[in-house]
């Protein structure tokens, strides 16, 4: 059938595989683990061959082109196989008409090739080129005779002398090639054990092939420690130098002849324990000690940083002949680490000392992410003063929107994204804004806009200008009442004479006046006596009378001013009511000033009341320290606008009011240290509080 041609295929491939075991023996072993492609090539040479003398039956062409491509494969690796498979489908093209059908065999077979790469250590080579030939032998089964349109009569004895022509002309190569390594390696390890063959003038052709094998390794590691930048030193198992190179010159200073034959911990000086210690510790463990980082001294006796690795030397036995040490110059790398952590730490502490500012100020500062719309999203950060201004803790507010704590439309808010949007980067505004306690406060808040990864932020530094401005507004009043002390000093001395000399002539023409002239007299020094009660209010202002302090009966004095006051209380249809809880101690005050006051705050209620009603005068111990006044009335009321200013001079409520006897209040209760407060409903009353330290 075909047993002639593919035994002449046969005969031809065993031949190239002997030329290539020849050229591998002249050229030396190193050629063709460095140019792999050139085996590819070869093999693709020979596939080519076959492909001359290949024989066709029944249409189909047979032949062993594909055993040098699987040998490529196995020996020399897949991309070695992708030259060979590659120039072996160019070569196809131009020998053969059924080109289409080598190509798709040849595809097919390396795809189904592929598994091996995974599973190809747990099998020797012969197993591996004969599972490879069956894979090639079911794919060309497949092709050529079910999905190649070519009729055969009796395909069956055809594809069985191609199955063992394969399988003959694979097992005669792989046996040929590993005879030649075993051989090789037999060869090898001869020269290293130093036979006196290896060292005879005639020598064997093997043996000089492995010397300059040999020399070409030495060359390679000469090359190696010559040039390699850091400092490296050989020596025996006694410290002993036997080597260094240039870059060992250039970190400790020695030449090379200076420190050859001497021992290591000798030129080491001061630091020969640690030496010493290094190289017992690796002769005994036989292994290396990584990147140890000391202090050596060059020559001129300056120090340098190293970073050492002590390595062990083994011969061919796997015996322990000596020690490598590479020694890398880390002085520059040191000292720029040195700089590093000091630089960090100077930023750690800068951002400590930032951090404490922040953390503990006084004033609310906030860092507010700004969305495309210019209005706060999120807050970025925020300190302890902030959080307890909006009442919650931080890790809620970093959590929470901006809009959850403060309304898109709150004036604050408003203020704020007008100045971005102005493009504004810093500025200051003041707004008043109400905390979800209920609490309204005053604030001052400064803005500065920047970029942060990105993303522009605000900077918020707020401050709470509440009570400023309430202690700027006592000083406002206090310099009133500085104006009308000064008013009132004026008033009594030009008043006062004009009004004695007014009386008089009043007394002269009320004695001779007619009945008529009577009633204008009569309201003549009504008037009269009004003027003279005001200019007596400037006066104490202005000259306070001289206190004398004394212990008495709040509770006899309160009666006192309400049995004065009554009369008027009743022709309006008023009733006083005066109730005591529990045993009321004496205070330590001026009796006829709080007698002023109360009559004072009386003559109010009772003025705020024209349809009548009810008085309610309460007197408590708040604490064993003070004692609570309270006068409720169910006048027409005060208010919230007007309430703030009572007790301001010349301000008053009453069409006739003069705005004196609430501020006479005011300064009467804090000259005895207490307090006095108002609070009021409009068309429901008005509740006076009053209170007193005890002494």
């Amino acid at each position: 059938m075909i047993s002639s041609g593919l035994f002449v295929n046969l005969c031809i491939f065993s031949f190239f595989v002997s030329i290539m075991i020849a050229i591998r023996i002249f050229l030396l072993q190193r050629l063709a683990h460095k140019y792999k492609w050139m085996s590819g090539i070869y093999a693709s040479i020979v596939s080519a061959i076959l492909m001359v003398y290949s024989v066709t039956y029944q249409q189909i062409t047979y032949d062993l082109r594909f055993l040098p491509l699987i040998l490529t494969v196995l020996y020399f690796g897949y991309r070695a196989g992708a030259v060979a498979g590659i120039t072996m489908a160019v070569c196809s093209i131009y020998l053969e008409s059924h080109w289409l059908l080598t190509i798709l065999i040849l595809i097919f077979t390396f795809l189904f090739s592929l598994p091996l790469i995974r599973y190809k250590k747990q099998f020797s080579l012969l197993k591996q080129s004969l599972l490879c030939f069956f894979i090639h032998f079911i794919v060309h089964v497949l092709l050529t005779n079910y999905f190649w349109n070519t009729p055969i009569q009796s395909p069956f004895y055809s594809e069985i002398e191609y199955l063992v022509f394969g399988i003959l002309g694979l097992g005669v190569a792989v046996a040929t090639i590993e005879f030649y390594r075993k051989f090789y390696a037999v060869a090898e390890e001869a020269a290293y054990a130093g036979s006196d063959s290896c060292k005879d003038e005639e020598d064997s052709f093997f043996v000089r092939i492995i010397k300059k094998e040999l020399e070409y390794t030495k060359e390679q590691l000469e090359s190696f420690i010559n040039h390699h930048m850091d400092a490296v030193i050989i020596t025996d198992l006694e410290g002993r130098i036997l080597r260094v190179n240039e870059a060992y010159e250039k970190v400790y200073g020695w030449k090379s002849h200076e420190v050859i034959g001497k021992k290591y911990y000798d030129i080491a000086g001061a630091f020969s324990k640690d030496v010493h210690e290094n190289i017992k510790k690796t002769v005994a463990e036989k292994e290396a000690i990584n990147r140890v980082e000391v202090v050596r001294a060059r020559k001129d006796g300056s120090l340098v940083d190293l970073r050492i690795t002590i390595s062990p030397i083994f011969n061919g036995k796997d015996e322990l002949v000596g020690l490598s040490g590479v020694c890398v110059d880390i002085s520059e790398a040191k000292k720029a680490k040195e700089e590093l952590d000091l630089l960090h730490r100077r930023l750690k502490e800068s951002e400590l000392k930032y951090r404490t500012l922040f953390e503990y100020a006084n004033d609310a500062i906030y860092l507010l992410e700004i969305g495309s719309d210019h209005f706060p999203s999120r807050f970025v950060e925020v300190n302890e003063a902030g959080c307890k201004r909006f009442g919650y803790t931080r890790e809620e507010l970093l959590s929470m929107s901006c809009h959850d704590i403060i309304p898109r439309d709150s004036d604050i808010v408003q203020k704020t994204v007008e100045e971005i949007r102005n493009g504004n980067l810093s500025f200051t505004l003041q707004s008043q804004f109400t905390f979800k306690s209920g609490e309204i406060k005053k604030l001052e808040y400064s803005g500065k806009l920047f970029n942060i990864e990105n993303k522009k932020v605000l900077l918020i530094v707020s401050r709470d200008r509440t009570e400023y401005l309430k202690t700027e507004e006592l000083l406002q009043k206090s310099e009133k009442l500085a104006a009308v002390g000064q008013l009132a000093t004026a008033i009594a001395h030009e008043i006062r004479n004009p009004l004695t000399a007014i009386k008089g002539f009043m007394q002269l023409l009320t004695e001779k006046a007619s009945k008529e002239e009577l009633t204008y007299l009569n309201i003549i020094s009504s008037e009269i006596e009004r003027i003279e009660m005001i200019t007596d209010e400037f006066m104490s202002v202005a000259k306070p009378q001289a206190v004398t302090f004394q212990s008495i009966d709040l509770q006899l004095l309160i009666q006192q001013v309400i049995l004065l006051l009554q009369p008027q209380a009743t022709m309006k249809n008023i009733f006083i009511e005066l109730n005591s809880y529990g045993e009321m101690p004496f205070v330590y005050c001026e009796s006829n000033q709080m007698k002023q006051v109360f009559i004072n705050i009386l003559k109010n209620a009772i003025e705020a009341m024209p349809y009548g009603g009810e008085i309610k005068v309460e007197l408590k111990k708040k604490d064993n320290n003070h004692i609570h006044i309270q006068i409720i009335d169910e006048g027409v009321g005060v208010s919230k606008e007007r309430i703030k200013h009572l007790g301001e001079p010349f301000y008053s409520i009453k069409e006739d009011g003069i705005g004196l006897g609430l501020m006479i209040c005011f300064n009467i209760i804090q000259q005895h240290k207490g307090t006095l407060s108002i609070e009021s409903e409009v068309n429901k009353g008005t509740s006076v509080e009053i209170c007193l330290p005890l002494e």
